[in-house]
């Protein structure tokens, strides 16, 4: 078994369904490859789902709810294959998806890849989910140089690739509560050791989570903005740059908001978000879980 996929989940059972459908539908060529579900808590939905009988090796894990992290930490031990690829329940590979993960690794070298996210075409795409991704505040690629070497905080979780050797011996901090920011603080430690971070946009895959608009995504920075002390606290370095430079930068963000013609939906989005982060850092959002995939409303369907 060459590649392993790890699938964290909960409770989104119709996109873990059409996120496994997708894997019959991978190129020829692919290498061998096992999918490994692991149900972070109770889901009896899901765990059908992931137990019917598909037409690759698959196999389902849980846990009592732990968070994605140790979710990620648990799919990896089980794993037989030698490198990993972590997709989200919502996040559906395109058929030749791990055929270019292990074609970036011959051609590349060992590395962690940061796969492309994009958002699904035959689903509702908002013009807040446009502004998210893949140039904003959730997935900004634009940024990045393919295949050029990444700085940590390019390390999204949705979907990404590594040798499973590199994540047995730097695992993900079980101690992360929220599932954001677990990707960026692991990928810090992973570049203090010398190793790559590669951006290889071949590695495609589609993005099924509707998001209307700042409401539907107040939890994501607020999270991030309370994950940011602990990561922090792990490495004071980076105090400045989870801590004080965003506070800065949504001052910034305010004032330069007040000139009229710079006033614009997108700038509101804007500093709901970075203000969102600012009050995470000063009281920690109530819920602890994944952050759910809303139905698309009838009025847009």
């Amino acid at each position: 078994m060459h590649i392993s996929v790890v699938i964290a989940t909960v409770g989104r059972t119709r996109h873990l369904a059409t996120s496994l459908a997708a894997y019959a539908r991978l190129v020829a060529d692919t290498p061998p490859f096992e999918v490994i579900v692991v149900l972070d808590g109770e889901d009896p939905d899901s765990l059908a789902v992931a137990s019917r009988p598909y037409p690759f090796p698959t196999r389902v894990l849980s846990q009592p709810a732990a968070g994605i992290g140790p979710a990620k930490n648990l799919g990896v031990s089980a794993a037989r294959g030698d490198f990993i690829v972590f997709l989200n329940d919502d996040t559906r590979p395109e058929p030749s998806c791990l055929r270019a993960h292990a074609e970036a690794q011959e051609r590349l070298g060992p590395c962690i890849v940061v796969g492309r996210v994009d958002w699904d075409p035959e689903q509702v795409i908002t013009p807040y989910m446009a502004w998210l991704a893949p140039a904003g505040h959730q997935f900004n690629f634009t940024r990045l140089e393919p295949d050029a070497p990444l700085p940590w905080d390019a390390c999204w979780g949705a979907h990404l690739g590594a040798p499973r050797a590199w994540l047995l011996d730097e695992p993900f901090d079980p101690s992360l509560p929220y599932p954001v920011l677990e990707d960026g603080e692991w990928a810090y430690r992973q570049t203090m050791r010398g190793r790559a971070l590669r951006y290889v946009p071949t590695t495609r895959a589609l993005h099924d989570h509707y998001i209307g608009g700042p409401r539907d995504y107040a939890f994501r920075p607020r999270a991030a903005g309370a994950t940011a002390w602990r990561v922090a606290a792990r490495h004071p370095r980076l105090a400045y740059r989870l801590l004080v430079r965003p506070v800065l930068a949504a001052f910034a963000a305010t004032a330069l908001a007040i000139w009229p013609t710079r006033w614009r939906r997108r700038t509101v989005w804007d500093l709901a978000y970075r203000w969102g982060y600012v009050s995470g850092l000063l009281v920690p959002p109530l819920s602890r879980g994944y952050v759910p995939v809303r139905s698309v409303p009838e009025a847009v369907e």
